[in-house]
């Protein structure tokens, strides 16, 4: 297979050089009000990493033809295709530690521009071979998003003619390959509740949209607390939606990834420390765990200073087609810095289990 020199630079990494919280249990620091997970006794993060590439971001999906789909921000990806800008394709082949990136030609999904002036996708989902993707960065202010999809494996895209001007940072669940794990015919999708992509919040916000109407803003409906009888209630009016998780000033660029093995869904989110892009100089990274879209969350671990003193990391991700079929271990997808340019970094983590389908 044909690989290019970006591809082919993959970078290992020592234990010692990876701060001794990352290997801690998951008690020794803890803020948010959610519970320990009752089945999750742990996540241990390995040492080892491979990181290749250029770029940072990365959101990603697995697709239809077995392959997962990316897209890179503010790099130039592994090499050709649409090239260095402010967002453009990738797919990424094969599954760690031997795999590899591969840019994709897309001018109408190529965009210019670097920071907040220049359009970054949040959020990338395969449904029924479509790839729909959230765009955020809708002003120069870094705020607002819009919605693109392509038919063609990201080869041309479709720009919606609506937007969120309110919502600043949205990202898919992602439940499998090609979205096959789905529990309903609805998608969804999370985000910190600011209109803003570069600031902390205390809450996240949660949508829906069924399946065949994902392209119609008239049928989003959003998150709006839970009845008397523990069944979500949706809402049209925006300005009625709940929270669907809260940790304050922790509430920044979250993943969400359903993990089939353990029948759980996987919240993740973390601050970078660099005030200029998250608002705080925290260094924070969250893993939370429930059995539905909405909850209830459950602590699986917190990690006060997650990079150290030389890395500022952020939006970390787990690429859905890199979870074991027990779902007991996982990649973990992040963007670092100063540590060398942005690039596509992954470590391998393994789930300590203690308990299965508790009631």
């Amino acid at each position: 297979m044909f690989r290019t020199a970006l591809t082919m630079a993959a970078i290992v990494l020592i234990a010692a050089e990876f701060p001794a919280e990352e290997r801690s249990p998951a008690t020794e620091f803890g803020t948010s009000n959610y519970p320990p997970s009752p089945i999750i006794k742990d996540l241990i993060i390995h040492p080892e990493r491979t990181s290749i590439g250029n770029g940072d971001n990365w959101p990603i999906t697995w697709a239809d033809d077995g392959h997962h789909y990316t897209v890179y921000c503010d790099g130039e990806g592994f090499g050709g295709g649409s090239g260095n800008g402010s967002m453009s394709r990738a797919r990424i082949v094969g599954e760690p530690p031997d795999f590899s990136g591969e840019n994709l030609t897309s001018p109408t999904g190529h965009t210019e521009g670097g920071g907040p002036e220049g359009r970054k996708a949040s959020g990338l989902l395969m449904v029924e071979g479509v790839l729909y993707m959230w765009v955020r960065n809708l002003t120069s202010d870094g705020t607002g998003a819009s919605l693109a999809w392509s038919d063609d494996h990201g080869k041309s895209w479709t720009w919606a003619d609506w937007s969120f001007p309110e919502i600043g940072y949205p990202t898919w669940l992602n439940a499998g390959r090609n979205y096959a794990n789905a529990e309903d015919q609805y998608v969804y999708f999370y985000s910190p509740d600011t209109p803003s992509a570069y600031k902390t919040a205390d809450h996240m916000l949660l949508s829906q949209v069924p399946l065949s109407d994902i392209r119609n803003q008239a049928a989003y409906r959003f998150f709006a607390g839970m009845n008397v009888a523990g069944v979500p209630n949706w809402t049209a009016n925006f300005d009625e939606r709940q929270p669907v998780f809260t940790d304050p000033g922790h509430c920044y660029r979250p993943e969400v990834v359903f993990n089939p093995g353990i029948n759980r869904y996987l919240l993740l989110t973390a601050t970078s420390g660099a005030a200029e892009w998250c608002g705080t100089t925290e260094k924070y990274f969250g893993i939370f765990e429930a059995t539905k879209p909405w909850g209830p969350w459950r602590t699986v671990k917190q990690i006060e200073g997650w990079g150290g003193e030389k890395e500022n990391r952020f939006q970390p991700r787990i690429p859905p087609g890199w979870i074991s079929e027990d779902g007991k271990t996982f990649y973990l997808l992040y963007s670092c810095f100063p540590a060398g340019p942005y690039q596509f970094n992954v470590q391998r983590c393994s789930l300590e289990i203690v308990k299965m389908n508790p009631k």
